[in-house]
């Protein structure tokens, strides 16, 4: 699985990479960011799911 990062229309994206016959092993990690069922993109050998957001850095709370 990978997960990149990108702009659109001003606002932060996460995209997940996953490969179709990994699916099944990143479903859990999966389902608590975006719907499994509705993928953004799909072709034979990775299906794609987007989140708005950045993933990769959250912010840190000020302490």
């Amino acid at each position: 699985m990978e997960v990149s990062i990108f702009g659109r229309n001003g606002k932060t994206w996460a995209r997940f990479k996953v490969k179709i016959k990994e699916l099944r092993i990143y479903s859990k990690l999966l389902k608590k960011y975006v719907d499994i069922n509705k993928p953004v993109k799909q072709s034979s050998r990775y299906i794609y799911f987007e989140v708005e957001g950045d993933l990769l850095n959250p912010k840190k709370a000020d302490i």
